[in-house]
């Protein structure tokens, strides 16, 4: 019996050990859910911050470099797109795509040919054009995959230059090359009270066997080129030459020593290459306390030369309003996307560039005379001009937004009423009977009472 009395209690201390462990190993499962579920809340609530901000940056960023408004950063750390060695620049580029996609989609308009040429030639460029995906294997194989009538520019930031490939519809085994400088050095921009302008066409240059673009050597002078700079613009200071790191770099080396290193090149003199066209570098110089200024992006001015090129060889003479159409139309996509997350100053200040742009665009469209293109033409500006209505403040805004301010301090006058009785009103005994007898001589004993 003393052995069972003592096995019993054993027993129950060994099944209230358990129970203990049973409580604390739940509380601590209770307290390892809630930690976890803290940091998945707090994590999401993070990326959503982060999400906002990083949208609101872009947003502002692709705005400032597409339409230039008055308010611009102080420097490239202070933009999205120029940052970290213009590490999100590429973005324009997929902008264009989606854009170009969007158009090509829509099944009121009468597509042109040239839209499918375009599509592809954004596609293949956004791709490269973003540095994680340069590398030689990769331009080896965007290279080799190119097709008769097929075009790939490229924006070297490092070498403020760019080229523009194209391979011959009617011989695949030839290709045309041309390169030109993007940017203008600072001093050309601060020194001009007009915006400086660009003639183009610039030289284009045939490569009798296009299996050099191909090659290993020529892809990894590609990489070269576009990570790292050559030569930077020189200054002169207390009679020494330094680097001016702040100032773009010497684009010498691919506008002519990468022509010049091709075998058998030669100049192609092709009539549809001789119709001319003017860039104006509506640029700005932005400096404060930091190594690099804000600029506007080359990679955006090299869309426009590039897509203009383009359209202008296969096109001839109505290229160009067809370029500018389709320029207007990308605008007016980026500002229909982004103009809830913008000032209403903002706003207009690009609705009325977008505007400018469509008359200009109803000038030139006199001239065209083809038919399928002058339709295709009307059809953008339709559509463009819906978006436009959609978004556009009403002509009497700032009206609006007096009479709403004005009408909100009228509802707090008419609240705020002295005789309401709603309102505590203190008796103030003491102060009356000194108003009611302002001559007699009576000693006030103020008190918490009395007040």
């Amino acid at each position: 019996m003393r052995m069972r009395a003592i096995g019993s209690k054993n027993l129950t201390f060994e099944l209230s050990h358990l129970r203990t462990l049973s409580s604390e190993s739940a509380y601590c499962s209770f307290n390892f859910v809630f930690v976890w579920c803290t940091i998945v809340l707090f994590s999401r609530v993070s990326t959503n911050i982060l999400y906002y901000f990083t949208v609101k940056d872009m947003t502002e960023s692709i705005i400032n470099h597409l339409f230039l408004p008055q308010y611009l950063p102080s420097s490239a750390d202070d933009d999205f797109l120029m940052k970290n060695n213009h590490q999100n620049e590429y973005e324009i580029l997929e902008y264009m795509e989606r854009s170009l996609n969007q158009l090509q989609s829509d099944d009121t308009l009468n597509q042109l040919p040239i839209l499918e040429t375009l599509i592809n030639c954004t596609k293949r460029w956004s791709v490269l054009q973003n540095l994680q995906n340069f590398f030689e294997s990769n331009v080896k194989t965007t290279m080799e995959q190119l097709s008769a009538g097929s075009f790939l520019p490229l924006y070297f930031c490092t070498q403020n230059a760019a080229i523009l490939i194209e391979i011959e519809e009617n011989n695949i085994n030839q290709a045309l090359i041309s390169s030109w400088q993007v940017l203008l050095p600072n001093s050309d921009v601060v020194s001009s009270l007009v915006p400086p302008i660009s003639c183009f066409p610039v030289p284009t240059y045939r490569l009798p066997d296009r299996s050099q673009l191909n090659s290993k050597a020529h892809c990894e002078l590609l990489v070269d080129l576009m990570l790292n700079t050559i030569e930077q613009s020189k200054a002169h200071k207390a009679s020494r030459t330094l680097d001016e790191t702040r100032d773009v770099p010497v684009s010498h080396y691919v506008c002519q020593w990468w022509i010049q290193q091709f075998q058998g090149i030669t100049i192609d003199n092709n009539s549809s290459t001789s119709i001319e066209f003017k860039k104006k570098h509506r640029d700005q110089i932005r400096l404060n306390n930091s190594l690099l200024p804000f600029r506007r992006s080359g990679l955006w001015m090299t869309i426009k030369v590039a897509f203009h090129t383009i359209l202008i060889k296969r096109l001839g003479h109505v290229g160009t309003i067809v370029y500018k159409s389709l320029i207007t139309y990308f605008l007016t996509i980026i500002i229909y996307a982004t103009h809830s997350r913008i000032s209403t100053d903002l706003l207009v200040h690009c609705i009325r560039k977008i505007v400018r742009r469509l008359n200009k665009i109803e000038c030139l469209s006199s001239s065209v005379d083809a038919n399928d293109v002058n339709q295709w033409v009307q059809c953008i500006k339709q559509e463009i001009q819906k978006k436009i209505d959609k978004i556009i403040p009403k002509s009497d805004w700032q009206e609006s937004i007096r009479m709403i301010e004005q009408m909100k301090n009228n509802s707090l006058m008419i609240d705020f009423k002295l005789d309401n009785s709603e309102l505590y009103q203190h008796s103030c005994k003491q102060l009356n009977t000194y108003l009611n007898h302002p001559k007699s001589n009576i000693t006030f004993q103020f008190s918490s009472n009395a007040i």
